[in-house]
């Protein structure tokens, strides 16, 4: 009913941008790319649905700031706080109770944001894609992963042998593992990741591969929170919104100079031929029509 009515009578957040623009809790980053943002092509992107989850994004921002996205927003992104019986099965295949019996852990912690079932739901699954990782070869990059990020905007974590464990963490590592399988991620690499959402596996394969060329395609909220995270995660690196530059040859020569840069989608086009070695889009293809995603397939295959 949502979807038909959304439809109907489609609320558009630029009219919601207008009304609160001038709040004190958007500083003057989101503002900037905000603005942008409703002013450019790529903003005929974007599905009615979109425009009902940014409302919902900044109004969270509006009402406690960027530092509890980790507990307000994340579920848009990849936070799940309930799932399916039948996604669960490949977890337990390996899982030795024998050996989880014994672990020191807080599972019964009520997180922030999440009533006690959500939270329950949401540390179970911790750890078992705890003990799933310990069984792989990435189980050693686990300490790679900055608490300073991926724990730190008030995102929902348990304890488990002395350990911070997030189910971003985890799920990054395996996405990482997944990906080596097919394309084996080598420094001075450049990577174009669609749809970063929060940046947690940019995150995650930029604080393993130090010397990465690492471009981010999205959408505000998104490109606010994830470059305000790495920002945070990496300051010793040249991060640049790239958003408001519109000239080709100047924009593939900053991504060039930058390390981590960030653009909005329509300027994909503006990108040299074969410019990357490999794109990422997690989580973010099936919410898009068949339009848009002819559109990114066509960018993706030029550059």
């Amino acid at each position: 009913m949502k979807k038909i009515l959304q439809k109907a009578f489609p609320k558009k957040f630029g009219s919601f941008w207008k009304k609160f623009r001038n709040s004190a809790n958007f500083d003057d980053e989101l503002k900037f790319i905000s603005d942008l943002f409703i002013e450019s092509e790529s903003y005929n992107y974007v599905s009615n649905q979109w425009h009902i989850l940014n409302i919902i994004s900044y109004e969270s921002i509006l009402k406690n700031g960027i530092e509890k996205y980790g507990s307000e927003i994340s579920t848009h992104y990849f936070t799940f706080n309930d799932y399916k019986s039948e996604y669960l099965k490949n977890l337990f295949k390996k899982i030795d109770d024998s050996k989880i019996i014994n672990l020191k852990t807080d599972i019964f912690k009520k997180q922030d944001n999440f009533d006690y079932k959500n939270s329950i739901l949401y540390n179970y699954l911790c750890l078992l894609l705890y003990e799933n990782l310990k069984l792989t070869e990435y189980y050693k990059y686990f300490n790679h992963l900055n608490d300073k990020t991926f724990l730190g905007f008030n995102d929902p974590y348990i304890t488990i042998d002395n350990f911070k464990v997030s189910s971003d963490k985890i799920i990054s590592l395996f996405d990482l593992e997944k990906i080596n399988s097919f394309y084996k991620i080598k420094e001075n690499n450049k990577i174009l990741e669609i749809g970063a959402g929060s940046g947690r596996l940019a995150d995650c394969i930029l604080s393993i591969k130090n010397n990465i060329n690492y471009t981010i395609c999205d959408i505000p909220p998104s490109i606010y929170i994830s470059y305000k995270r790495l920002k945070r995660a990496f300051p010793e690196k040249k991060i640049k919104l790239l958003i408001d530059c519109e000239n080709p040859e100047k924009l593939n020569d900053d991504i060039e100079k930058n390390q981590i840069s960030f653009v909005f989608p329509h300027q994909l086009n503006k990108i040299n031929s074969n410019f990357f070695d490999i794109t990422l889009a997690v989580d973010c293809l099936h919410e898009m029509d068949k339009k848009t995603l002819k559109r990114y397939f066509e960018f993706v295959n030029k550059i």
